[in-house]
């Protein structure tokens, strides 16, 4: 062998020899950079965590203190948080759903009853087509129960229409 084919086959020798030594050596660099992510990843992940646990306290102060739709608002906040950190349990949101939509048929029944003595009836039927749609929603709609409501808000209406009617005779 001449010196000029030694010479082409150490240089051969040498660039696969390096490229050998990066194939080897990479993946060790990749699983560094790994360990260099992972304190991020677990801040982000306690973030997230953290983040679920105060929507879900806004939710229950929510449920307690105001109306339907903002509990509805803060029971799909906190699930998209809890989705978000992993931290989502489908049975308590079920629950919790079930809970708002009760508070929901139990206030717009109280607020039905409070429209007819006050006889403002269009209120009143307001109140009672959502009583309906939320009693549907959670399965404890009844349809006599809904009947005997519509006839209690026409008599109601007939009752002051005869008052009006009397009065203005007299």
């Amino acid at each position: 062998m001449s010196c000029f084919q030694l010479e082409m086959s150490r240089k051969h020798f040498n660039i696969s020899a390096a490229l050998l030594l990066v194939l080897f050596l990479s993946p060790v660099a990749i699983s560094q950079d790994n360990a260099a992510q992972s304190p991020s990843v677990n801040i982000r992940q306690e973030m997230l965590k953290r983040e679920a646990a105060n929507a879900f306290r806004r939710l229950e102060r929510t449920m307690e203190k105001d109306g339907f739709y903002s509990g509805r608002v803060a029971l799909n906040v906190w699930r998209s948080n809890a989705l978000d950190a992993g931290t989502f349990d489908q049975s308590k949101y079920d629950e919790l759903k079930q809970l708002l939509y009760e508070k929901s048929v139990n206030d717009s029944l109280r607020c039905f009853n409070e429209f007819v003595l006050e006889e403002d009836f269009v209120n009143a039927n307001f109140c009672l087509q959502t009583w309906r749609m939320h009693s549907k929603e959670i399965g404890t709609y009844d349809q006599a129960e809904y009947e005997a409501f519509l006839k209690q808000l026409a008599d109601a209406k007939a009752a002051k229409a005869a008052r009006r009617a009397k009065a203005k005779d007299k």
